[in-house]
């Protein structure tokens, strides 16, 4: 039988229990401003609930459903409904993106049974030879993207990787990518080697996310602007992601820089390479995939 809730007041155990949620969460709830409670019994000083509060928690949890994150469904519910074509839109190219990830899961997932009933290793992965696909487009607005930098010594091999893998464990090992704000929606994440000097004897590697806004800038972080116009693009995958992120991506550099750009016609532009991470692509279960882009020219 249903808890009759019109007029009702609710205590927050009572509340909890109603919506299938523990204390803790509705606790939480008001410390973010989501949910506040109804009021405070002035007989023991406890919060309650009303009718209010429990539809309000309706829209929460139907909003959870659709997979927003909590920030998302305070902004929501904070807007009319008229304005909330963008957020829906983004969460829309999220869920396709996951859609095309749970298929590839789905599909691995029947050729792993297979080699098991076929008596094979499980763990036996195809091998494919990495195939670089070529082609140019054009970036027709500029993409903000805020992230940390340093300098690398792009000459001295040793020296680079050493600062670059520094640099990776800083932004990573800390979190810093979740604590940017206004990230673009679905997510992508670049590292960048940009302000190089002539003879690439140092230039800036940044690792960062694509953002809608640069108002805010966490401290320790900067912005960098990657301009619209024409690039060249690589796409190519690698049997997993340490090899695509290793060995694959120095191959799409070589193929990029001492074949395709010399035999282009393009004039040899100023350094700016682009390695462009979307997760839909990288957590494939087999044959993750990802581009690599140089600025070619404002036309």
């Amino acid at each position: 039988m249903g808890t009759e809730v019109n007029e009702m007041r609710y205590s927050i155990g009572q509340f909890a229990g109603l919506h299938h949620v523990s204390k803790k969460t509705l606790r939480y709830y008001k410390d973010i401003g989501l949910l506040e409670p109804a009021g405070l019994d002035p007989a023991n000083g406890y919060a309650f609930y009303e009718e209010e509060q429990h539809l309000r928690m309706q829209h929460i949890q139907y909003l959870r459903r659709l997979r927003f994150s909590l920030e998302q469904i305070g902004l929501l519910l904070c807007t009319q409904p008229g304005e909330w074509a963008d957020m829906i839109k983004g969460q829309l190219a999220i869920m396709r993106s996951e859609a095309r990830l749970l298929a590839g899961i789905e599909h691995e997932l029947h050729s792993l049974q297979g080699r098991i009933d076929e008596g094979q290793e499980p763990f036996r992965i195809p091998a494919a030879a990495t195939e670089y696909q070529v082609d140019t487009f054009r970036l027709f607005a500029p993409v903000s993207i805020i992230g940390r930098g340093e300098r690398v010594p792009y000459n001295r091999r040793v020296d680079k990787e050493a600062r670059i893998n520094h640099l990776i464990s800083q932004f990573f090992g800390n979190d810093e990518a979740s604590a940017i704000p206004n990230q673009a929606i679905p997510p992508v994440s670049f590292g960048l080697v940009c302000e190089c000097e002539e003879d690439m004897s140092e230039g800036t590697y940044l690792l960062g996310v694509q953002v809608v806004s640069l108002d805010t800038v966490p401290e320790g972080l900067r912005s960098f602007i990657l301009p619209a116009g024409r690039y060249v693009r690589v796409a190519f995958q690698a049997v997993d992601r340490e090899d695509l992120t290793n060995r694959a991506l120095e191959g799409a550099y070589t193929l990029l820089y001492n074949e395709w750009l010399p035999q282009s016609g393009y004039p040899r532009p100023p350094m700016l390479a682009v390695e462009v991470y979307r997760e839909h692509h990288m957590e494939a279960p087999v044959h993750p995939g990802m581009e690599l882009w140089q600025f070619l020219s404002d036309e």
